[in-house]
């Protein structure tokens, strides 16, 4: 795994809890209580004890190299850490299930600034509530529950319904995407960008939607109709979170009439891919456009400079939105309506939460 040491462990090895103290502002990182990975190879002699716990050395490098401290890194390696101590904690209960945020942890379902918590648990027969875990007391049905290394959680489909009324409806559509994408496409993303996207994936969303979450939906105690909602409105083309709440932000104004990834081909050549176009108005959305200079430098901006420029030339309108723009409906609007103010007589029927 990633170098875990139990307190118990290191009891036994002969490591003294003050020598554990002592390696937690060097070699030892606290998970949890009692719970504890080591992330380096220190010279300390007396630290020597914690590199027989040490069975990833890419996680070793991943420290030495000071990747926790890059900023780009800090939100990826946060959810990484709280992925680690659900997944470490020793003293689950043999009816415990893993829910909500800790299970969307499990299933690496991507959330943004979700609360720190407690590790998330229902359990049919015990409540706790500390520091470490928070139990629920409530039935959990055998079908919407799965076993990930050893740890029962709830399934992912289940997960991002739950996440609905846990969160809000906001991270669960979200969720709900990111679900929809693996079961249809995988989860490699680099296979998926070299392949696209196949020509009938569309046609099969609402089939796949039905397997996925049909039955699921149906075992809520509560919240059925919004579930059933935004499971019309899901597809596996959101390709972020950012996407995600982009395109819930569109159904909530009652912009219904878009497509995700059109690919826009200027003669024979491919010149761009938008991440939405509303085709009546001729209107293509950029969602989070910015982070990729960061991993990519200023070649991408410099070629999505002149791609900006000819699809203004072939009688489009481009709006780009920051990732913090599509987090707030009020925001993303004032933007939306500012910069195309014709979208304002093509909106529908408002979705509803």
């Amino acid at each position: 795994m990633f170098n875990i040491a139990y307190f118990q462990d290191l009891r036994c090895a002969g490591v003294t809890t003050t020598r554990i103290r002592a390696a937690l502002s060097c070699c030892l990182l606290r998970l949890g209580h009692g719970v504890y990975s080591v992330i380096r190879r220190c010279g300390n002699p007396g630290h020597a004890v914690f590199a027989t716990f040490i069975d990833n050395e890419d996680w070793i490098r991943f420290h030495a190299e000071g990747k926790p401290r890059d900023s780009g890194q800090r939100a990826r390696y946060s959810e990484h850490l709280d992925r680690l101590r659900v997944l470490s904690y020793p003293n689950y209960r043999p009816d415990d299930v893993v829910w909500s945020v800790s299970a969307a942890r499990v299933h690496r379902i991507g959330l943004f600034d979700a609360p720190v918590r407690p590790i998330s648990v229902i359990n049919p027969r015990f409540r706790t509530m500390n520091r470490t875990i928070r139990r629920h007391k409530r039935p959990v049905p055998a079908e919407d529950t799965c076993v990930f290394e050893n740890i029962v959680s709830t399934t992912p489909a289940r997960t991002a319904l739950d996440l609905n009324a846990d969160l809000s409806p906001a991270a669960g559509f979200a969720a709900m995407e990111q679900v929809l994408r693996r079961h249809m496409l995988g989860d490699d993303e680099d296979l998926i960008f070299r392949l696209g996207y196949p020509p009938n994936l569309e046609a099969e969303v609402p089939a796949a939607v039905r397997s996925l979450f049909a039955s699921p939906v149906a075992r809520l105690s509560s919240g059925r109709k919004r579930a059933e909602k935004l499971g019309g409105l899901i597809s596996p083309l959101s390709e972020s979170y950012a996407e995600s709440r982009a395109s819930l932000n569109l159904h909530l104004l009652g912009l219904h009439d878009f497509v995700q990834q059109f690919e826009v081909r200027d003669g024979r050549r491919k010149l761009t891919r938008l991440d939405f176009l509303l085709k009546n108005a001729r209107v293509a959305l950029y969602v989070d456009g910015t982070q990729k200079y960061v991993d990519t430098g200023f070649d991408a901006m410099n070629k999505e400079s002149r791609q900006h420029n000819r699809l203004l030339a072939l009688g489009f309108k481009v709006i780009r939105f920051k990732f913090n723009e599509v987090l707030g409906l009020q925001t993303f609007s004032q933007k939306l309506f500012s910069q195309a103010p014709e979208l304002r007589g093509q909106c529908g029927c408002r979705l509803k939460l």
